[in-house]
């Protein structure tokens, strides 16, 4: 049976460690305002916790929590968890199966390698209205999750570790929430991540992913800003992307309704474009193909070329829009061009190229320029 067990600092029910000694399963706490310690930390069986102040912050517990074999769920509303130096602020063990909600909380990690909520095992994993302030949500090699991500911010901007890290099996929709560090899957990782309406520094996406992005937007300015590898699937509409989106290896990409500064394509990766715009530099290199349609190239002072192809790499496209800014475009080795264009901002299109064969292109006057390479 439930039971509601009033706890407070000032008398106002029962005292924190009273409360902690004769924990039940079910047992519901409701925590009064104020500052709570637990420096062994707590192992959590089918309980919820709330804060009963004004805001998550009005409630501080300094402990952390490791949900094992024996707990079906664990819930957390308005209220901080401020994790102990060198342990992850909750921990799922390898051999449970639980669910995990938090609602209106802050997690505050101390700024090192241990996640603010690590998985191991199986879990559900539910956050609502939720900050993971100097800490990672880490989901580990041998995890089975389901994570449902809404209205929530992970901040964590380390160079070395990830914001969200994806190893195991299992799916992430994340939405209308802000990713202040990288997500990342890895290598191991089969996993379906779903952003929608979301803000997001940078995502690096390797193992057998399938990545569904629906309005949101990568922040970073770097060439990989967003990174697509190994045998990942990636379906991008109505996307911004600050800065570059590089794609290799066995991947297949389909953009629609995007806008970003510039790409590379890399092996074996394809890649569609539909109603796209590139405004900086598009690079195609290796067995790399790219099929355009309705989509606008452009130019910047930044790159010799605003559209380049070597090796083996093959662009089509129809009803294109080509903007080079005082820049040409390569089309070198073995690489071939095959474009219907709509519209183009120059009188002539240059190529440099060394086999004018390879290149057919129509509406528009173009003039070969003999490449030094």
């Amino acid at each position: 049976m439930t039971r509601l067990v009033k706890v407070g600092v000032r008398g106002d029910g029962i005292d924190w460690k009273t409360a902690l000694k004769t924990l039940k399963a079910d047992d519901v706490l409701l925590l009064a305002p104020g500052y709570y310690q637990w420096p062994r930390g707590l192992d959590v069986t089918d309980i919820t916790i709330k804060g009963t102040g004004a805001s998550p912050e009005d409630t501080i517990i300094e402990t952390f929590f490791t949900l094992g074999p024996d707990c079906n769920f664990f819930t957390v509303e308005n209220a901080c968890i401020q994790a102990k130096a060198r342990n992850n602020a909750i921990f799922v063990e390898e051999s449970t199966d639980t669910y995990l909600t938090l609602r209106n909380v802050v997690i505050r990690g101390n700024e090192d390698d241990t996640a603010g909520i690590a998985v191991n095992g199986r879990c559900t994993l539910e956050l609502f209205s939720t900050q993971v302030l100097n800490a990672s949500v880490s989901m580990f090699k041998k995890s089975n999750f389901r994570i449902t991500m809404n209205d929530s911010l992970i901040d964590y901007p380390s160079e070395k570790y990830s914001a969200l890290g994806i190893q195991g099996k299992g799916t992430s929709i994340i939405s209308h929430s802000h990713i202040n560090g990288s997500i990342s899957t890895y290598p191991e990782s089969n996993s379906e991540l779903d952003l929608n309406n979301s803000l997001v520094k940078t995502a690096l996406i390797h193992g057998s992913t399938w990545v569904n992005m629906l309005n949101s937007e990568i922040l970073s300015r770097q060439d990989a800003g967003l990174y697509i590898s190994d045998e990942s699937w990636v379906n991008i509409v109505n996307c911004k992307f600050k800065g570059g989106v590089f794609i290799d290896k066995n991947t297949r990409t389909i953009m629609q309704n995007t806008q970003l500064d510039r790409i590379i394509c890399c092996d074996e990766s394809k890649l569609t474009l539909i109603n796209c715009a590139i405004i900086s530099h598009a690079d195609f290199q290796d067995n790399s193909i790219c099929d355009a349609m309705r989509s606008a190239f452009s130019g910047s002072e930044e790159f010799e070329f605003f559209i380049a192809l070597n090796k083996n790499a093959s662009l089509t496209g129809k009803d294109l829009v080509l903007n080079p800014n005082n820049t040409v475009m390569a089309v070198q080795d073995d690489a071939k061009a095959k474009l219907g264009i709509l519209s183009l901002s120059s009188k002539d299109l240059d190529i440099e190229c060394n086999k004018r064969t390879n290149i057919e292109i129509s509406g528009v006057r173009w003039n070969a320029k003999k490449s030094d390479k």
